[in-house]
């Protein structure tokens, strides 16, 4: 993930001299970090929820889906560059291809962990909703492949409309729902645990469902309500976290990756509560109606990924009790700082009135974002530290 975030920076820095900057800079994100990020701790999080570590045989497989994931970026990105070519297409096809078999590889081999696993784990049910999240970017996928060949007649705009929702609302939404059942409440160190998870994965597929036949059927209608039923889900998850938060001594439990995490599911739900509320109000087409595509992904992925990222690395290191909160030390490090700046700076890139300002807003949002990779190279060498003093302190009583 470092790797695709560094090249994101770096594109970032020398947009100008791309062609298509904008659709490149969401791409390198979208596929390079975000899905490779969702792929990865998916796993790691299905075996932890299952309390079903993989053998070491199954690692080589991982490794070459990952390398299947990541070729298949590559040719989407380099398809992008060259779009002005009439053989671009060609290219992104490909490489949506890639994409998809190598995300569609690994639901299937999440779905027969499920199928292995004692049917009395509690967090069973969960896990499905990673399988979820899998199909949708198969489906998204296949979306993103039709877009390449510049379809006509009102439907380059829906198959655009039905590509977002299923690749943010889908892929990223039921991974994201499935972690958070677990994650949020150990962020925040409470016993606020969300009831039906299966009712509110129900609730959000059926949302989704409507969402995007709406947008391929051309109904604001229809593709209103069904974005008001998928937010309902996620508000409903929301308020009864929050609760949980307010309930507790919360002041005291406030780090960089709890607030985060909360933080990113209110841009959520807001974002998609305005945009449902907007298409409710379209009379004809859908050609106009613009999709709240930085606040899902900047207010609500990047800013969940890197949270729980913040949370998920230390604790996966491991090393014992002082060790991991050495890590979490470090990635925590300005925490509140950071989340303030950053969603205030992004709010200011949303709604202020001059351009200079909205670029100034931008540099200050992805800066707090790229904050997180020297923290995490602290974090991952004070952590460490303490696992190495413990060892030889052990060895001398020894």
């Amino acid at each position: 993930m470092s790797v695709w975030m560094g090249v994101f920076v770096l594109v970032g820095l020398v947009h100008t001299l791309v062609p298509e900057p904008r659709v490149l800079l969401i791409h390198i994100f979208t596929l390079g970090v975000l899905t490779n990020s969702i792929v990865v701790w998916s796993q790691n999080l299905t075996e932890r929820f299952l309390q079903q570590k993989l053998p070491d045989s199954a690692r080589p497989a991982q490794l070459l889906r990952s390398r299947v994931l990541n070729a298949g970026v590559v040719a989407v990105l380099l398809g992008h560059l060259f779009s002005g070519a009439d053989w671009h297409w060609i290219i992104l096809c490909f490489g949506a291809a890639l994409v998809v078999g190598a995300v569609g590889w690994h639901a299937v081999g999440v779905a027969k962990q499920i199928a292995s696993a004692d049917p009395a784990k509690r967090f069973r049910p969960v896990v499905w909703g990673y399988v979820a999240s899998g199909a949708c970017l198969v489906l998204g996928g296949c979306f993103g492949a039709a877009l390449a060949l510049d379809l006509r007649g009102g439907w380059q705009q829906r198959v655009l409309l039905a590509h977002l929702l299923a690749n943010i609302g889908g892929f990223v939404g039921f991974a994201a729902m499935a972690s958070l059942v677990v994650l949020l409440p150990a962020m925040w160190r409470m016993k606020a645990m969300l009831t039906h998870p299966r009712a509110v994965f129900g609730v959000m597929g059926a949302g989704l469902f409507a969402a995007i036949a709406g947008a391929l059927s051309n109904s604001g209608l229809l593709l209103g309500i069904g974005v008001l039923v998928y937010a309902a889900a996620w508000a409903w998850a929301l308020q009864t976290w929050f609760a949980g938060v307010l309930s507790t001594s919360w002041r005291e439990r406030v780090t960089y990756p709890s607030l985060s995490a909360l933080l990113a599911i209110a841009w959520l739900v807001a974002s998609l509560v305005a945009f449902g509320t907007s298409t409710l109000l379209i009379d004809g087409y859908l050609d106009a109606l613009t999709p709240p595509t930085l606040p899902l992904l900047a207010g609500f992925a990047a800013q969940l990924l890197i949270g729980t990222m913040s949370y998920l690395m230390p604790t996966t290191i491991g090393g014992g009790p002082a060790a991991t909160r050495a890590g979490l030390a470090e990635l925590n490090r300005a925490g509140v700082v950071r989340v303030v700046v950053f969603n205030a700076a992004l709010l200011g890139w949303l709604f202020a009135p001059s351009s200079i300002a909205r670029i100034v807003c931008s540099i200050v949002v992805c800066a707090c974002l790229v904050a997180f990779i020297p923290l995490m190279v602290r974090g991952v060498r004070a952590q460490r530290a303490v696992i190495m003093a413990n060892a030889a302190a052990r060895k001398q009583g020894s």
